[in-house]
């Protein structure tokens, strides 16, 4: 489904990757992992079009995506959802939910989707007419990934869901991600991740990444776990 080939990029003159090359295939959930300032983010804003690539190319199925404008990618079927979750937090969860429908296919799913959403997230159904900034940081992350996918998404690109929320809460997120991966047939999902354990345990293939260079690729969920792997790729 997606394929990342020598992909080189940064901020200006600033490089942040070099030559990085991934592959996610269809219905499956693919794990970046990495210490802070390794370039993950970099990674995923480079697929989407915030970043332009200096060099390489980017295939979404057959078409390439690389150097296209950030909305073009999204109507391919690819969606973002980064860890600072950017909601509006004077409107509903149902109008934040709202504003991920903005292309044509996307509002032609609409009501599917929004089912979609509150069927994987059932405390987003219980608070529709809630603030978004009245939520906890979990119930935040939820919306979030939610509106992400009412862009009717093939592929997600998550960026650190767990980041600063309480374990019961990034339980409740990843048991969502695995009910849409059970009842979305064919859909994936790349995910950045820090906390080793919960990706390990959601994706089995991943890619490590270490001063903007891929330093490992493999079965994460079965080699992460040596105490000489974490503390030789992952510092730890």
């Amino acid at each position: 489904m997606l394929n990342v080939v020598n992909i080189s990029s940064g901020y200006g003159e600033i490089q942040v990757l070099w030559n990085i090359s991934l592959q996610v295939g269809e219905g499956e959930v693919v794990a970046v992992l990495g210490p802070n300032g390794a370039g993950k983010t970099s990674l995923l804003k480079t697929i989407i079009g915030i970043l332009k690539p200096y060099r390489g190319e980017i295939f979404f199925g057959s078409k390439r995506i690389d150097g296209q404008p950030t909305e073009k990618i999204v109507m391919e079927g690819v969606s973002l959802s980064l860890a600072e979750k950017e909601l509006f937090p004077q409107m509903t969860v149902r109008e934040n939910l709202m504003l991920g429908a903005f292309n044509k296919r996307a509002r032609n799913k609409l009501e599917e989707n929004l089912e979609l959403v509150l069927d994987i997230f059932p405390r987003l159904r219980e608070r529709q007419n809630q603030k978004a900034g009245t939520m906890s940081g979990g119930e935040q992350q939820m919306l979030a990934i939610g509106r992400a996918l009412m862009a009717d998404a093939k592929l997600l690109l998550l960026d650190e869901p767990s980041t600063g929320l309480a374990p019961i809460m990034v339980r409740a997120i990843y048991n969502g991600l695995k009910r849409l991966i059970e009842v979305r047939q064919g859909f994936s999902i790349l995910l950045v991740e820090q906390r080793v354990k919960d990706a390990t345990e959601f994706a089995r293939r991943g890619y490590i990444i270490a001063n903007g260079r891929i330093v490992f690729e493999g079965d994460i969920a079965s080699d992460v776990r040596s105490s000489e792997f974490m503390h030789r790729y992952l510092g730890v």
